[in-house]
């Protein structure tokens, strides 16, 4: 097949030889198969239009996908003086509210050629037990962090963002004193769940709590009071207990709300996560009472495993996935210079997943 000359090319773009292709294809034969040179196939597979005509771009993507060519991400790191990597921190693996957050995050990374490091902060992170970030071994392998557990007085959040240089983003936290993070509407989320119980005939309703210094727990248990208040029913102090966002948490929370006699007792519980709601079963069951004939029990997260519970957990199922989807794309952009903002996920709304751990009150004793 004969070569054109460049004054038969439009745009003028010039001809490399082909090579015999051995292993795996490279821009340069991209390039010689669509008949350009080989810094305009590379602007061109960038997304770089301009100044080239459209047939000139399909050719090159043309090429590119006959000879199956994909980007050397390792040469483009290093171009770019980037590891290609971001790290998702949580306090606890075991926690079954950070599933679809992972996943919403490991989807937006996987879209743009990033590699994800999850790493484990350990217990403690995010509720006074202080974190070392140093030992958590992403010094130098990663371009941006996801952090998923600041408490809202963490000093170190800050202190480290400074002196590591790293772009970060607080993932369901936030803290006055950093401009980036992603959280949802908790105060919704809360109301899902009231609201439901109160349909159900509910009236004397306690709430098993995340802790108050994390900005999740803390608008949870705001959400709780607002909405209580919006249904003109009393906010008791001896029917709140701080989970701790654990399983022990809540199981101690529940003892310390309902190991009083009968009367004393409220007839639904409100728990402000999953992992606490397991918990919280427990410990009810523990006490020889019975969900829901003795008290009725809803947690937030929904999760499979809420299916297997004894009884069934009814769950009000929120948007973590699209949460963490926001959040990773909101770091991957601070890279290129996109300055962080603060953002609130309201859509889309959250659902309740009824089951059988919710039922109309007991009568009164």
């Amino acid at each position: 097949m004969g070569t054109k000359s460049a004054a038969d090319r439009p745009d003028g773009d010039r001809v490399a030889t082909p090579a015999v292709r051995r292993g795996r294809p490279t821009l340069r034969e991209v390039a010689a198969a669509a008949g350009v040179d080989v810094s305009t196939a590379s602007r061109l597979l960038r997304g770089q239009d301009m100044p080239y005509r459209a047939e000139t771009r399909q050719r090159v993507l043309d090429a590119a996908e006959k000879l199956g060519y994909r980007p050397n991400q390792q040469a483009r790191a290093l171009r770019l003086q980037r590891q290609q990597a971001i790290g998702l921190l949580v306090p606890d693996l075991d926690n079954f509210g950070f599933t679809q957050i992972l996943r919403g995050v490991q989807e937006v990374a996987a879209e743009q050629e990033y590699t994800l490091m999850l790493v484990e902060a350990g217990a403690g992170a995010g509720e006074g037990g202080g974190i070392s970030y140093e030992r958590l071994g992403l010094e130098g392998r990663v371009d941006g962090i996801l952090v998923a557990f600041a408490s809202m007085d963490d000093p170190h959040v800050q202190e480290w963002a400074e002196r590591e240089r790293l772009p970060m983003v607080l993932v369901q936290r936030g803290t006055p004193s950093y401009p980036a993070s992603v959280v949802m509407d908790e105060q919704r989320n809360v109301a899902v769940m009231v609201e439901h119980l109160v349909e159900l005939g509910h009236r004397r309703i306690g709430h098993v709590s995340g802790p108050l210094r994390t900005d999740t727990g803390l608008r949870r248990q705001e959400g709780f009071a607002a909405a209580m208040r919006e249904h003109g029913l009393t906010v008791r102090p001896e029917w709140i207990a701080d989970g701790g966002f654990h399983w022990t948490g809540g199981q101690a929370a529940a003892r310390q709300i309902l190991d009083v006699p009968a009367a004393d007792r409220p007839t639904a519980l409100v728990v402000a996560n999953l992992i606490s709601a397991l918990g919280t079963l427990s410990a009810i069951h523990e006490l020889g009472l019975t969900v829901p004939g003795d008290l009725s029990v809803i947690a937030i997260d929904e999760h499979i495993v809420a299916e297997h519970t004894n009884p069934p957990l009814t769950t009000v199922q929120t948007p973590q996935r699209e949460l963490g989807r926001r959040a990773a794309q909101m770091l991957l952009n601070s890279l290129s210079g996109e300055r962080p903002s603060r953002v609130m996920i309201t859509d889309p709304p959250p659902g309740l997943v009824v089951r059988s751990s919710t039922a109309p009150p007991p009568p009164s004793p």
